[in-house]
Formats: C-alpha cells, structure tokens, sequence
C-alpha cells in the first residue's frame, strides 16, 4: 500500500512511542527501589527526583516556542508540587534556533534565566496582531503570584535539546542494552520490554514500573534470550523414609492418592512434591522467574490432564472406575513432561510433584482431583 489514508495518524503517535523509549531507558537506569511513572506527574518521572517532559518536534525551538511555555505552565500548577524534584528536564529533538534568547540556557542561573523569559515576553507584549494562546501562556508563567515558584522552577530547568530520533534511540539501546543477549534477538528484547512497560496491569497500576518489576521482567528475558538450551537446575537427592511419609499423611494431596486406593505410589508422590518445592525454593527462586511462568505451565499440565480424564470418563462404571483411575494416574505421571520456562531437560518429578501442589490447594481442592466418578446404574 503506497498510498496515505486522510485520516492517518502515524505522526500523531510516533511522538507517544518516543515518550515510551525515553521511559525504558530511564527504566534500565533505576536503582534499588526506585520507581518510574508514565503521565501520572508529566511524561515521565523518575523517583529519583528527575521530572521529563518529551517533545518530538522538527522546527527549531525559538522564543515563543510552546513547548517551554506549556511545560513551564504546567509544573507552575498549584497541584503540581516542585519540592520532590531536584531537576526539571525538557527533552526535545528540536534544535535551539542561533537568533533564540535560549541559546545556553543551562549555564544561567535562575535570575538570569528569569530575565531571559521576561525579555522575551517584554518584546512580544509590543507585538501587534499577537496570538491570544501565547500571550496567555506567557503571562500566566510570569504572573507575579507564582514568581517565587517559578524561580524554584528555573534553578533546576535544563533544556536537553537535538535529543536522540525516536529511530536513533532504538537502535542505541538494541546496541546498548543486550550485552549477552543472540544477536537475532536483540530487537525482539528491546520490543518485548516495551510491551511490557505499556501493557495493561503497569498501565492501570498508576502507571507505575518498579526496580523489582522491571529487573524481574529483564531477567527472566535475558534467560530465554542468551541460549537455546538451558538444564535444568539440579538439587540434592530427596530421601523419602517412613518419618517424611508419616509426616505427609495429611496432606490432601496424599488423600487424594489414599481416595483412590493407590498406596503403592504415595512414597514417590511425596518424593516428588518435596522435590518440586526445593527446586522452586533453591534453584527457581534465584532466578525471579515470574508468577506467570509458573501459572502457565500449571494450565499446561492441568488441560493435559482434563483430556485424559474425559477419555477415561468415558468408558467406566462402577465395577472398574477405581482401576481406570488408577490408569488415569499412571498415564499422566508416566508421560514425558512438558518443558517448564526455557528449560530443554524438565524432569517428571518436577511436573508430577506440581501436580501434586495443585492436588493440595486446600483453598480450591476441586482443582485437582484424580478419582473418576462412576456413572449411575
């Protein structure tokens, strides 16, 4: 398609995608606690004290230019609370014209910077046929009940102009910030970070990307972005005795077992669940792989099972339904286990014993039930 619809939008949201690129990027700078929000103080905002407002603009920025004005105006809003920011940043593509009065504006201080907006709004208040928008603007900035903010305002305002194309600042955080990553999938990492800074639960969550949230979601990238193979974790040998199975009898997993008259292999069911909460608790947790990731290989494993138990529904009743149940038992554990995360190599205890975790959701016990009920004579 070469032709441009009359009502497309591509430049009205390449400067959003922009203002999305610059929040990553502040994103891969945070430090331990630290926060950074999208929209809800300006465009972006880290907690570090570092308020952003982004501008993808092509014409220079000249003395009237609204993109200071509107910025100066906004953070002038009584609502608005200077005191948790140690620097106001304008971050724009556009170039600071030569004949512009903003020409160094970041070595003034702010008495001097206070004088350049003044002269400024001097020369256009001798205009004639002048904007009533911008004469607006200016004169709510320099309204004299808010200079004592303002000029809190001016001593941390720095203009960072001739910033980054939205272009140019992709490739240099693909170049940047994938050490380790394979090269053909260090676009699908940057994109895949994106996705996850905009996505619904951080959107509607004020908008909010924690330390943890965003270290957590590159990590668990960067492992299944660095190999095609990865082993499994391996843990000490589990020993089951007669005191570990004494001490399981009442878990409802074990009843479950006892429900169906199939003692022979409660040892191996509590082997195995013993063995899925170590690895999760010494090898897994190290890793931060996300609540989803596990959540997902439980539906995995649990649908696999629902097919297999609706086979088996079918053809029994009340003379055989506990050795179907116990076939039931045996097809599912017996089987070759789905992969978990990245892992190549996912052992059948690791599966089996997860089973057996859902078996023993005393919140939900429904969730896992192996017995097969027979069907009414």
């Amino acid at each position: 398609m070469n032709s441009v619809l009359n009502h497309d939008s591509t430049k009205t949201f390449k400067p959003i995608i922009y203002q999305f690129l610059i929040a990553l990027e502040k994103c891969f700078k945070m430090r331990k606690n630290e926060l950074v929000w999208i929209e809800k103080y300006g465009d972006v905002t880290s907690s570090n004290g570092e308020q952003i407002e982004v501008k993808d603009y092509k014409k220079d920025l000249t003395d009237l230019d609204h993109n200071i004005w509107k910025t100066l105006k906004n953070w002038l809003d009584d609502k608005f609370d200077i005191s948790h920011y140690h620097s106001f940043v304008l971050l724009t593509t556009q170039t600071i014209s030569l004949s512009s009065k903003f020409i160094n504006w970041n070595t003034k201080n702010k008495d001097e910077k206070l004088q350049i907006l003044e002269s400024i709004k001097e020369g256009f208040d001798k205009k004639k046929g002048k904007s009533e928008t911008t004469q607006t603007l200016l004169n709510y900035v320099l309204d004299k009940s808010k200079i004592e903010k303002l000029l809190e305002i001016l001593d941390k305002f720095f203009i960072q102009s001739k910033a980054e194309k939205d272009e140019a600042l992709y490739k240099r955080l693909i170049e940047t910030r994938t050490n380790g990553i394979l090269e053909d999938k260090k676009e699908d990492y940057i994109d895949s970070l994106l996705g996850f800074i905009t996505k619904p639960k951080i959107t509607s969550n004020e908008w909010e990307i924690t330390y943890n949230e965003f270290r957590q979601k590159t990590r668990s990238l960067i492992e299944t972005s660095t190999s095609t193979t990865k082993i499994f974790p391996k843990i000490g040998e589990v020993e089951i005795d007669d005191d570990i199975e004494k001490e399981h009898q009442e878990y409802l997993f074990v009843k479950k077992i006892e429900e169906i008259e199939y003692h022979e292999v409660k040892s191996e069911a509590i082997h195995d669940f013993i063995y899925t909460r170590r690895t999760i608790k010494e090898e897994l947790e190290s890793r931060e792989i996300s609540k989803e990731e596990y959540d997902s290989y439980e539906n995995e494993i649990l649908r696999s099972l629902q097919v297999k138990r609706r086979k088996a529904l079918r053809s029994i009743d009340s003379t055989n339904y506990l050795e179907n149940t116990k076939n039931l038992y045996d097809d599912v554990t017996g089987e070759i286990a789905p992969n978990f995360y990245n892992f190549n190599d996912t052992p059948k205890a690791y599966r089996n014993g997860v089973l057996h975790e859902m078996a023993n959701d005393e919140e939900n016990p429904t969730k896992l039930v192996w017995k097969l009920e027979a069907k009414d004579e």
